[in-house]
């Protein structure tokens, strides 16, 4: 393969990844390989080959008939990628309380700082097309607090398995909306979690940082799957 070619499938690749984790394209959505030729200006081959890029990260699958459609997981597939990140983000955040920089420090504050406000700023959705814009736009904020954390722990492999582990856990606007999963007084407590993450990072305070993390992980869990009941080790 060219360093040319190479370079469209990158190009290709990461156009695509980047509209899934914008919800531009959403789970269980059909994509259009000559649609997307022709926003990004490369062949119909070269989608092919970041199709199957992203389908053995799991992203996408292709159905027999059908084409190629971003993964919709169902609730076993959600849960077991909750377990995935439980097991690593607290361990990312132990890592950043003892790595991370002032500067980084900063950015965590200001994002807990936004996500105080966002009870105000966002309405309650009437219908889950709504409901998912929120969530994609709320989601932003996420990847920030969360990619900070994974920036200052210093571990590339890390970086590049738990945003992927996010991406794939990516489920659909009807249950979002279904579930109230962004609703006001869950935005109020992830908030709060965030701010406590974050202080206990900033304190260089590893087993708090651990602990927080891995309690704010459980949360999210517990409200998608609307259980109530402690998360077994």
């Amino acid at each position: 393969m060219s360093m040319k070619s190479s370079s469209h499938i990158d190009r290709a690749y990461n156009y695509i990844r980047e509209q899934i984790e914008g919800g531009i394209v959403r789970p269980g959505q059909r994509l259009s390989r000559r649609m997307l030729a022709e926003e990004i200006a490369v062949s119909a081959a070269v989608i092919l080959k970041a199709f199957a890029q992203l389908e053995r990260e799991g992203i996408l699958e292709t159905r027999s008939r059908s084409g190629t459609y971003v993964r919709e997981l169902l609730a076993e597939d959600w849960s077991d990628l909750c377990d995935l990140r439980e097991m690593l983000e607290p361990y990312a955040a132990a890592r950043a309380a003892e790595r991370i920089s002032e500067e980084q420090i900063q950015i965590l504050r200001a994002s807990c700082q936004r996500y105080h406000q966002f009870p105000a700023v966002f309405p309650l959705p009437g219908n889950a097309t709504a409901a998912w814009l929120q969530h994609c736009q709320i989601d932003q904020e996420e990847r920030l607090f969360h990619g900070t954390i994974l920036q200052a722990a210093g571990n590339k492999l890390l970086g590049q398995v738990i945003p992927t582990l996010r991406l794939l856990s990516n489920v659909s606007p009807q249950l979002i909306y279904a579930d109230g999963y962004w609703r006001e007084n869950n935005l109020t407590v992830v908030a709060y979690e965030h701010t406590g993450i974050m202080e206990a990072i900033a304190v260089r305070d590893s087993e708090l940082a651990k602990e927080r993390m891995l309690n704010h992980l459980r949360g999210a869990r517990a409200v998608l799957l609307k259980d109530s009941a402690p998360v077994k080790s």
